[in-house]
């Protein structure tokens, strides 16, 4: 991993796998073996701490070594400042609940999740999007309250649908990597960069050692700060909504379609299970190669380089301009694959084994 990291990270990708396997080691906030239905032993909840740490010591190294960069980008920030506070939040929330299981009911955690992003909206209204192309739904995005309060459930959605993706090996780390290197090609900010570093190295130690998870401090806080992201790059014309749906499109499509199935067998829409397409993709791999990290990883990585990393090839190689809604083709295309998937998956697998480990 070391040397992997090296070759492609340089020396910050090397430290930051250092800086992970130590982490991992640390014995409390840890998920029960067989909790995600995909795995066979005990695994770390604190990668997304993990990562947090990683980014604020690339910041410390790159300000010292390049601090003209680094004030550049401490003078682009504006009204920045509100969109970290609501990461920060985020991230709180989801680290109370990795290191204390269940510190609040998930009525109050989607009550908090939902103020914390109707203050920062308030605060911060210029990131707000209030034009999608889509009648009568713009017109109640341009009723300022009406806006604000969609706006926040939106977000809310958005970083529960991280959070219930986070299940195999280099998934949602994957789709966050993709991601997070389109916004700093976009951007160019150091903070990007250091954001995109720790990601990847965190994607290759995830899928190498199979025992470090993002947990809910990772999925809420970078969940949040991806979906800021993406109003910030919608709004300035830079990146179009149907590259937006198709770059986040499995956590979306696996939020929806785990709601759906949920309250079709008459149960809350939130309640945990292991049923997802990865949980699927799982049981046919293991098959082949026997359980564990091997057939944890390809179903993770198969997902998000189908996926997210899709758009990350059809972005570098210019299939269509960023802001095109020509992008929506990859999107229906993802649609169809993520159905036909999940029912080519589902087979020979019992129903027994969709219930959630404890």
């Amino acid at each position: 991993m070391v040397l992997m990291s090296w070759s492609i990270l340089g020396v910050p990708g090397v430290l930051a796998i250092l800086w992970f396997q130590w982490m991992a080691g640390w014995r409390f906030a840890v998920d029960s073996a067989k909790k995600h239905g995909i795995h066979d032993a005990e695994s770390s909840r604190l990668g997304g701490l993990a990562v947090f740490a990683a980014v604020g010591m690339f910041l410390i190294w790159g300000g010292i070594d390049e601090s003209s960069r680094y004030l550049a980008d401490v003078d682009r920030v504006g009204s920045f400042p509100f969109g970290f506070l609501a990461v920060a939040l985020c991230g709180a929330l989801g680290l109370a609940e990795d290191v204390r299981r269940d510190f609040l009911t998930p009525r109050a955690r989607l009550g908090l999740k939902f103020l914390v992003f109707v203050v920062i909206l308030f605060q911060w209204p210029e990131i707000q999007p209030t034009s999608l192309g889509f009648e009568p739904l713009d017109s109640m995005l341009q009723t300022p309250v009406l806006g604000l309060m969609l706006a926040a459930v939106f977000l809310v959605g958005f970083l529960n649908a991280f959070n219930m993706a986070d299940g195999a090996n280099g998934l949602m780390p994957g789709v966050m990597t993709c991601a997070m290197l389109i916004f700093y090609l976009q951007s160019g900010r150091m903070v990007d960069e250091a954001l995109f570093t720790a990601f990847a190295a965190f994607l290759l130690f995830n899928i190498v050692v199979g025992n470090f998870f993002l947990g809910d401090m990772g999925t809420y806080g970078i969940g949040c700060m991806l979906a800021l992201f993406g109003f910030r790059f919608f709004n300035d014309g830079t990146l179009s909504l149907a590259f937006l749906a198709a770059l986040f499109a499995y956590p979306c499509l696996d939020f929806l379609m785990s709601i759906f199935r949920r309250m079709a067998n008459g149960r809350s829409p939130f309640s945990p299970d292991n049923d997802h397409l990865h949980n699927r993709l799982y049981f046919q791999l293991a098959k082949r190669l026997g359980n564990g990290v091997v057939a944890n990883s390809m179903s993770g990585l198969l997902i998000s380089m189908s996926t997210s990393g899709l758009v990350l090839l059809g972005y570098l190689q210019t299939w269509w301009p960023a802001d095109s809604n020509d992008w929506v083709v990859v999107f229906g295309a993802e649609i169809a694959l993520y159905i036909v998937a999940f029912y080519l998956c589902g087979r020979g697998r019992h129903s027994s084994q969709y219930s959630q480990a404890i």
